[in-house]
């Protein structure tokens, strides 16, 4: 059956998060609310336990139903721990969300290849992204950054969606922008849970990236780092491999 559409993860298949300070992204969220005067008297190691408490108990919370919280609730809830209290579209939290992507953008990086891959891919697939990203605005910015918006016919980011992978619905929504069938389309990822077991519930055609940029986050949540018993069609260590890696598909 002819291959029709490739869709990728984002995280460490397109861009590469190996080099990712988290507690550098961290800081500079914290500096960008206390130059808006809140938490101006909490130190950095008090908002940092309260920031990962918050986080943990709401992937905790969702587990079952995968349903995604914006990250910028994640930052007003924060607050609210710290006795201040900011709606999560209020322009100081908004701010500070994107202060935390200009830090995380410093820390990607790109393989030289991957633009002249998309190239050539592009002209023979309808190509999409599906990422698990909690603030959506901040991946849009970091795609266009690497100027990588152009290659895609559509973006589906959890953040916007509701729901994560392996959710079917958000792998569904991407189907459904580029008008294709499972059966005919390959999902490209390096989450064997998230990418691989997720794109298998609904019949796409498997390709896992296997990256160590998750491995080497010592902030990775529990979820994201455990094994899962699946096996995807293909497996490879980089994209510059994906080429050769769909003609067997």
């Amino acid at each position: 059956m002819t291959l029709e559409a490739v869709i990728f993860d984002f995280g460490d298949t397109l861009v590469l998060t190996d080099r990712w300070d988290y507690d550098k992204c961290l800081v500079t969220l914290q500096r960008s609310l206390q130059k808006n005067g809140a938490i101006a008297q909490i130190p950095y190691s008090q908002f940092k336990h309260t920031y990962f408490e918050v986080r943990d108990q709401m992937y905790c919370q969702s587990e079952e139903t995968l349903e995604e919280v914006d990250f910028r609730v994640r930052i007003s809830e924060t607050l609210k721990r710290l006795n201040e209290f900011y709606n999560y579209r209020s322009q100081i939290v908004k701010q500070a969300a994107e202060a935390f992507v200009d830090a995380f953008i410093e820390d990607l990086h790109m393989e030289k290849f991957l633009p002249p891959l998309l190239s050539r891919l592009r002209p023979a697939y309808k190509l999409a992204v599906v990422s698990n990203f909690a603030y959506a605005p901040g991946l849009r910015r970091i795609l266009q950054h690497f100027n990588l918006t152009r290659f895609f016919d559509i973006i589906v980011i959890s953040g916007e969606f509701g729901f994560r992978k392996p959710h079917p619905k958000i792998f569904e929504e991407a189907l459904k922008g580029l008008g294709v069938t499972a059966a005919r389309s390959a999902f490209v990822g390096d989450s064997l849970k998230a990418d691989i077991f997720g794109a298998m519930r609904v019949g796409l055609k498997t390709v896992l990236v296997e990256n160590v940029g998750l491995r080497k986050n010592p902030y990775a949540t529990a979820g994201e780092l455990d094994p899962y018993p699946v096996d995807p069609e293909i497996r490879i260590p980089n994209l510059g491999e994906l080429l050769d890696a769909l003609t067997l598909l």
